[in-house]
């Protein structure tokens, strides 16, 4: 008995003994992972005066960390900066594909990886500062970034995570016909009865990444929106063009949208919804029969949990 009892403690204090490790070593983990969990907290940014309202980002938009660089621009040029020549895009697809390096143009219905992007205009030397700024949400100033910086998809967050491996890791059994984003989504600003009435901001809207179609699409606000607000939108009609298996000129729209709050509007919280809809007729038939097969609305595309565009508004007395 007294063997057993020195049996069973041992085999307790060995279990217990293991537990007290593999505390030890999840916080030793947290202890060393701290600064990479912290590193891209959700953004919250102070009232903006140029656009009015003030967007927010999502957690975890730039991977590339700034500790990894002793050199301030050297992180902006990694994390941003459009190096399209060591993408080395064909490579990888011929790789992939298993087939020799100078059929992949053809594959892809392209004379040269450059034709990819050889529509978008130049990229401007402050680039990847600016669209860092943005990112990080240390620039709200979304009304002056011209079609040099929002045309270029490494402005997007996730491009060069997700979009190139439409092009160095292609699938042959699948195609996209439709898909839509905007940056940023999600906005706030505070209106007041007695005071500023009215909102101002920009949000770009893209296609998807490796779409190969042409979308029409209408923005509306929401029928609850209009009770309270008077909201205008320009343009709330327009054509996306495809991504795939190269960029054009008209694949981002600079959307302006303004708004001014209804005299009998109450104070409270509000959420200013935008949906995609529709083109009107005329403008359907207009693109179906320019484009024929290629034509899709993009209202077909499965609607988001939530709205692709969301302004929320405070309003005080």
């Amino acid at each position: 008995m007294a063997e057993a009892g020195k049996k069973e403690s041992f085999t307790s204090n060995k279990f217990l003994g293991g537990i007290i490790v593999v505390l030890a070593v999840i916080v030793i983990f947290f202890a060393f992972n701290q600064e990479n969990i912290s590193t891209n907290p959700l953004v919250v940014l102070p009232e903006a005066e140029e656009t009015g309202l003030t967007p927010i980002y999502e957690k975890n938009q730039v991977e590339i960390t700034p500790s990894s660089y002793a050199v301030r621009q050297q992180y902006f040029e990694e994390a941003f900066k459009p190096k399209r020549d060591e993408y080395d895009l064909f490579e990888k697809a011929a790789a992939r594909l298993q087939i020799p390096l100078e059929y992949v143009p053809e594959y892809f219905a392209l004379n040269s990886e450059k034709d990819i992007f050889n529509e978008l205009p130049p990229v401007p030397n402050d680039f990847s500062e600016v669209a860092y700024l943005l990112a990080t949400g240390r620039n709200y100033a979304l009304g002056p970034i011209t079609e040099e910086y929002f045309l270029q998809p490494e402005f997007y967050p996730n491009f060069k995570e997700n979009g190139l491996k439409y092009w160095s890791e292609p699938d042959p059994k699948y195609w996209a016909t439709n898909g839509y984003g905007s940056y940023p989504a999600e906005q706030f600003d505070v209106l007041s009865q007695s005071g500023r009435t009215e909102f101002y901001s920009v949000v770009f809207f893209y296609t998807g990444y490796g779409v190969q179609t042409y979308q029409g699409a209408h923005l509306i606000p929401t029928s609850n929106t209009l009770k309270y607000f008077d909201v205008d939108i320009s343009p709330d009609t327009f054509l996306l063009t495809p991504t795939f298996p190269k960029f054009s000129k008209d694949w981002v729209y600079k959307i302006t949208i303004q708004g001014k709050v209804k005299p009998d509007t109450p104070a409270g919280e509000y959420t200013i919804g935008f949906l995609i809809v529709d083109p009107p007729i005329e403008k359907r038939n207009e693109w179906a029969g320019e484009y024929r097969n290629l034509y899709f609305n993009a209202a077909t595309v499965i609607s988001p949990s939530n709205f692709p565009i969301t302004f929320n508004i405070t309003v005080e007395e």
